[in-house]
This record gives structure tokens, C-alpha cells and sequence, in this order.
């Protein structure tokens, strides 16, 4: 294992974006930060309440990110893809969030802005440290192709 620090790094920071998203998907879904999270800031956008934007969190952000911390030691390539795909779903999400609700979130955006930006980075990380990982290790491997050997 020749990039143990790259895979130790990627399956910490996975699994812990992994367990905080779905834990604030469900938080979210249960309504547990309503006094934060007015439906009013949804004005504008495809979403009525915020179940969607929950469910998106947990299932994809979190079940991804909790996928690609236990693909991450196999040694596939496919597997450090997951990790790049995770990543960039993080951030995708951070935009859209950002996008949809901070020009209405008033005095709560100054906290709101600090954690989108967190993980923003940390799904940015995600990708450089996954796709550093794939140039060093797979690069010059035919991508997702088995070579079978002849006798």
C-alpha cells in the first residue's frame, strides 16, 4: 500500500462528512432546525418544505460519502472514483445551497456561509487527494478494464 496516508486521509474525512450528513439530513427531515431553517427562504426555488434538500443530504452526500470511505482501501479503480464522485456531489450541493437560500438567510448567513464553505473545501480536498490518488496509482492502467491473461 503505497499511498497509505492519501487513503487514511480520504476514509477519515469521508467518514465523517458521511455520518454528518445523514445525521443533518435526518435532523433536517425531523425538523429539528426549523427555528433556522425557514421555509420562507425556499421562495424562488423548486422546493415547497425542505424534505428533498434533506433526503438529499442524507442519501446522496452522506450514504455517498460513507460508500466511498468503505470503497477506499480496495485497490480498485473504480473505487477512487467513487471518492471523486463524492467529493464533487458535496459540492455541487454546497453550490446549489448557496445558490437557492443565502441572499434570503439574513443574520443566521454569516454561520451558514462559514459551514458551506467548509464543506465546500473539504469536498474540493476530497476530489484533489481521490484524483492524486488515481494519477499516481492507476494512471497508466486501462480504465475499469480486467486484462486477462492468455496461456
Amino acid at each position: 500500500m503505497r499511498y497509505k496516508a492519501i487513503r487514511i486521509a480520504l476514509l477519515v474525512i469521508e467518514a465523517c462528512i458521511g455520518l454528518s450528513a445523514i445525521f443533518g439530513g435526518i435532523a433536517i427531515l425531523i425538523g429539528a432546525f426549523h427555528q433556522w431553517l425557514l421555509v420562507a427562504w425556499l421562495q424562488g426555488t423548486p422546493f415547497s418544505d425542505y424534505t428533498i434538500p434533506g433526503l438529499v443530504l442524507a442519501i446522496i452526500v452522506g450514504g455517498g460519502m460513507l460508500l466511498a470511505a468503505a470503497t477506499v482501501f480496495i485497490h480498485r479503480e473504480w473505487a477512487v472514483l467513487v471518492s471523486m464522485a463524492a467529493g464533487l456531489c458535496m459540492v455541487g450541493f454546497e453550490v446549489v445551497e448557496v445558490a437557492s437560500v443565502n441572499s434570503k438567510a439574513g443574520n443566521v448567513l454569516p454561520l451558514m456561509a462559514e459551514l458551506q464553505v467548509f464543506y465546500f473545501v473539504l469536498g474540493l480536498a476530497i476530489f484533489a487527494l481521490a484524483t492524486s490518488l488515481w494519477m499516481t496509482e492507476y494512471r497508466s492502467h486501462s480504465f475499469l478494464i480486467r486484462h486477462a491473461s492468455h496461456p
